[in-house]
């Protein structure tokens, strides 16, 4: 479940090392992640300093020994945490160089619906896709009124993680008979993969445009659940997402069920919202 990027210039991190490695200690330390195994709360830790842009785009992260020394955590549980965000792509590790904090311009080109960003608008926080559930399904709805020609459908469910703080869940809609291939995709691929990039090159079928609408709503009990939310009457906010192609044809709707948040939501459009193919 990755954000693939590429490492730009090799730089260290734009923060005083000595004020980087206080503020790690204070979060790893924080009391509200006490009940939390080590590697997690280090990994935590980690992405909550890159999504608020305290270790930026490029930035060559302290070396493993320093981390552990710097958090008060064994080296084992420091490698732990490292390798963990380096298979999810939040780092990027490169044999004998360092780790590095993945391009956000190649993030920011890919992210599309869930760019969440730091109060004073300087970071879009990282996210995470896992898929959850894949299926065919007949059941009607707006995405059926969307997709006309389509007798069945395949929905993928996936839980996008936003910097270890919330979750978001995505249903994507496609056409079951057009787009079938999509049934032997392994599940695991899912995670990692953007579905408008299978389309446009499993099938030749690009996304080119697409329309946003976004509600308040009151999220179902079933929601609610996958949503991991205390409260089975939740209210958030709901973003329908309808994509075309060539000739203006429908080819995908996607629901978007975002639970009550403190960071402020992003919303593309117009030349800005050019790059849809490659966009979650």
């Amino acid at each position: 479940m990755a954000i693939i990027a590429d490492i730009g210039d090799q730089r260290t991190d734009s923060r005083p090392r000595g004020e980087a490695m206080a503020e790690l200690r204070r979060r790893v330390e924080d009391a509200a992640q006490q009940d939390e195994p080590r590697h997690l709360r280090l990994r935590a830790a980690i992405l909550g300093m890159i999504a608020d842009g305290l270790w930026t785009p490029g930035d060559k992260l302290p070396a493993e020994t320093e981390l552990a020394r710097a958090s008060g955590l064994s080296l084992g549980t420091a490698q732990k945490a490292l390798g963990a965000l380096a298979r999810d792509g939040a780092l990027i590790r490169r044999h004998g160089h360092g780790t590095f904090v993945p391009s956000g311009a190649s993030q920011a080109e890919r992210l599309l619906h869930f760019r969440f960003v730091s109060d004073d608008d300087s970071a879009i926080a990282p996210v995470y896709a896992e898929a959850i559930e894949r299926r065919v399904t007949t059941r009607r709805g707006p995405w059926s009124a969307m997709l006309v020609e389509a007798s069945r459908f395949i929905r993928i469910r996936r839980r996008i993680t936003v910097a270890e703080e919330f979750d978001c869940l995505s249903e994507f809609y496609i056409d079951g008979d057009r787009f079938a291939g999509v049934l032997d995709m392994p599940m695991s691929e899912l995670h990692r993969v953007m579905i408008r990039t299978v389309l446009e090159e499993r099938f030749d079928v690009p996304t080119l445009f697409v329309d946003q609408r976004v509600q308040a709503t009151q999220f179902t009990p079933e929601i609610a659940k996958l949503l991991k939310l205390e409260s089975e009457s939740y209210h958030g906010l709901a973003l329908e997402v309808r994509s075309y192609t060539r000739g203006s044809q429908p080819i995908a709707f996607q629901h978007i069920f975002i639970p009550p948040n403190v960071r402020k939501l992003q919303l593309m459009s117009g030349d800005d919202a050019g790059r849809f193919s490659r966009a979650r």
